[in-house]
């Protein structure tokens, strides 16, 4: 912990989620075990009482070394996991795991904040040192909470789900987590615009349905005020939660004392709408290059409010390292032994010809900032 300087890279990096950063109070510290040693928490006012302390679960780490060649201090080192276990890092893990997640403190869109909110996707099937799994995991920190991910068949498919358990999990302290679909190679882009289009026309009739209400003024003054209040912010991503969670409760309460109007009965149907999702899709570049190219050409095409992650590897990765179209020119692989004769295709390029289109490329070892 001496030469730890707190910048979390370590966990951002980590393709398991098996390091992550904690906070505790000095009260919470009372009960930890001996081999949870801490520093105090620096960066200002929102660490103010707090101690730091990063901690590695022994049981589920890989040991693929990512987070020791990532340190920017030279501050970690691979330990033999029996002497790990001996030591109390298991106890540690289990400790650390009871602690609050203090996340909402700090800015989500930071290298170090980011990783203060709890991985939604951990302890995946996934190889050793995956280069996949780190950008997965930082979205479920962004934005899992109000997630619903559309999932090409691929790499990210199998560890997304591999034998019959799910690597996704939920928040502790809400519940919500992120919502997730496997669709085919080739049709996932499809699969993931049909996502967008019905969760729009189910908003569609549930504004409907809040304004038939306040039209009606069904309901205490309390529920009319709420629904006000989520119609003016229905379509802001962290507004529409807060209002939306306050019109649950009071619509509970409501019927719990007595049967709901019909106006407010569908809105209490449709509630897991109130708060606006957040739409992607997700696969490789044997999805996005070839097979499902043009499903993602016609969604782009249609203007829609939808976001898609592209894990470009170069290769197809999950069926032995074939090229694809994503493969530069002169790579050695599968299929293309003597070198790849053709360039790499220019995907966002292509996808930038059309109008409100932003396209992002980022390596998150290249630069932590940047990739957030």
């Amino acid at each position: 912990m001496d030469k730890c300087t707190q910048c979390n890279k370590c966990a951002s990096i980590c393709p398991h989620a098996v390091i992550r950063p904690f906070l505790a109070s000095p009260a919470e510290l009372k009960r930890a075990p001996g081999a949870f040693e801490t520093r105090r928490a620096a960066g200002g006012n929102s660490y103010a009482g707090l101690h730091f302390r990063i901690q590695v679960s022994p049981m589920d780490c890989t040991g693929c070394e990512v987070c020791v060649t990532s340190c920017p201090d030279n501050a970690l080192a691979m330990k033999d996991i029996h002497a790990a276990v001996k030591e109390g890092h298991k106890d540690a893990w289990d400790f650390a795991m009871t602690l609050p997640s203090r996340g909402e403190r700090f800015d989500p869109f930071t290298v170090k904040g980011a990783q203060f909110n709890q991985p939604l996707l951990e302890f995946s099937g996934a190889c050793e040192g995956c280069g996949e799994t780190p950008y997965a995991k930082l979205l479920t920190q962004l934005f899992g909470k109000r997630m619903i991910l559309a999932n090409a068949t691929g790499c990210s498919s199998i560890w997304g789900a591999t034998a019959g358990w799910i690597p996704y999990t939920v928040d502790k302290k809400t519940g919500r987590g992120v919502a997730w679909g496997n669709s085919l190679f080739e049709d996932n882009a499809e699969y993931g615009l049909g996502m967008v289009l019905s969760v729009n026309q189910r908003r569609l009739h549930v504004t409907k349905c809040v304004e038939a209400a306040i039209q009606a003024r069904v309901g205490s003054p309390e529920v009319q005020g709420a629904l006000v209040q989520w119609l003016e912010k229905k379509d802001d991503k962290e507004i529409s939660q807060v209002v939306g969670d306050r019109l649950q409760g009071l619509l509970k309460l409501e019927a719990d004392a007595k049967a709901l109007p019909a106006e407010l009965k569908e809105v209490w149907r449709l509630r897991d709408l109130l708060a606006r999702p957040s739409m992607w899709m997700m696969g490789g570049d044997g999805w996005s290059n070839d097979i499902g190219f043009g499903g993602i050409d016609h969604a782009v095409a249609l203007g829609e409010n939808i976001n898609i992650l592209i894990l470009d590897t170069e290769v197809y990765s999950n069926t032995g390292g074939q090229s694809s179209k994503a493969t530069p020119l002169g790579s050695v692989a599968k299929f293309a032994q003597k070198g790849k004769r053709t360039q790499k295709k220019d995907l966002g390029g292509l996808l930038m010809n059309y109008k409100g289109v932003y396209v992002a490329s980022c390596a998150m070892g290249a630069n932590y900032a940047q990739c957030v």
